[in-house]
């Protein structure tokens, strides 16, 4: 190739590079402006802003990356939304489906605020979740499990402290399985525990306390092996527990809060095995029989509630 042919050649590669820069910079406006019209929508929808943190912060003025309670990404090219923090800021309002816009999202936190109405479904287009905080809102309508069904990388979701209705689907972790940690206490749910709730290989805390949930506890609940804290405290909850609950499995269980229901039978033999509970509360239930006295064995337990049963014996430690 001669001198010309290589000039040309090098100037054709110029081009082609400077052409993707523009075109790369094109798409990220694009991208920064469909999330800006997405803050913008969910601004439009808060009705009470106490602090102005949304009223005076959330400017046209300055890059929404810099706007309180927004975190992008750090890739100059791609930059967009990846957290929407809007917690304890006391805001009143609803849930804009342009949520669904911000389609690079991981976190979302919008604890101890009080948005009301429905969760919208178009919450399900964000597939690249990992965090999802909704706790001590008033939101309403039935569970709506299954939105959260598309987020393959969900570690944590929080929607308790709502008044949400409706019942746990058999099928609502199956395609949850990064699922860490999942709270749903202090809503209206009813219904039973599905025996799907063992395919939740993941699951470390399981919180559905204060609920109306009815039935017998499946025993797939006890196969957890990364379960640390079960609450099902304050139900409708009947049967006996399995006397072989804390099997090999249960070797990571911390916190076992199980009162105020209506179990019966006697409190499980194997307790003794569940060496890691630090809290264990079966209080105000109908168990009936003898205290095992392998509970006096479970040296790291700091609390101990079993008041208000037809049980009988000692603890002995």
């Amino acid at each position: 190739m001669d001198n010309k042919g290589i000039f040309i050649f090098n100037l054709m590669i110029v081009l082609m590079t400077l052409q993707y820069y523009r075109f790369s910079a094109a798409q990220h406006g694009i991208s920064l402006s469909t999330d800006q019209h997405a803050l913008e929508a969910i601004k439009a929808q808060i009705n009470v802003d106490p602090f102005g943190v949304i009223s005076k912060n959330w400017s046209a003025k300055t890059s929404i990356c810099h706007w309180k309670g927004i975190t992008c990404g750090s890739q100059s090219r791609t930059q967009r939304v990846t957290a929407l923090d809007l917690s304890y800021m006391g805001l009143v309002g609803t849930i804009t489906p342009h949520i669904g816009n911000l389609s690079f999202l991981s976190l979302l936190d919008l604890t101890n605020n009080s948005f009301y109405g429905p969760i919208p479904p178009e919450i399900a287009q964000l597939r690249h979740m990992e965090k999802v905080y909704m706790g001590g809102n008033y939101l309403t309508g039935r569970l709506p499990l299954w939105y959260f069904n598309n987020m393959p990388k969900l570690e944590i979701l929080y929607l308790n402290e709502n008044n949400l209705t409706g019942t746990l689907s058999p099928y609502f972790l199956n395609n949850m399985t990064s699922l860490k940690t999942l709270r749903l206490n202090d809503n209206s749910l009813q219904g039973n525990i599905p025996k799907e709730i063992g395919n939740g290989s993941c699951l470390h805390d399981f919180h559905v306390n204060n609920n109306q949930l009815t039935g017998v506890v499946p025993p797939t609940l006890f196969n957890l092996s990364c379960i640390r804290k079960i609450e099902l405290s304050v139900n409708s909850l009947s049967g006996s527990l399995p006397d072989d609950m804390c099997n090999d499995q249960l070797g990571k269980l911390r916190l076992f809060f199980i009162s105020r229901n209506e179990f019966t039978g006697p409190i499980p033999s194997s307790i003794n095995k569940c060496q890691q509970l630090r809290y264990l509360s079966m209080s105000f239930n109908r168990f009936n029989g003898t205290i095992p006295r392998g509970i006096g064995n479970l040296t790291l337990l700091k609390e101990l509630h079993l008041g208000d049963n037809d049980l009988q014996g000692m603890v002995y430690i």
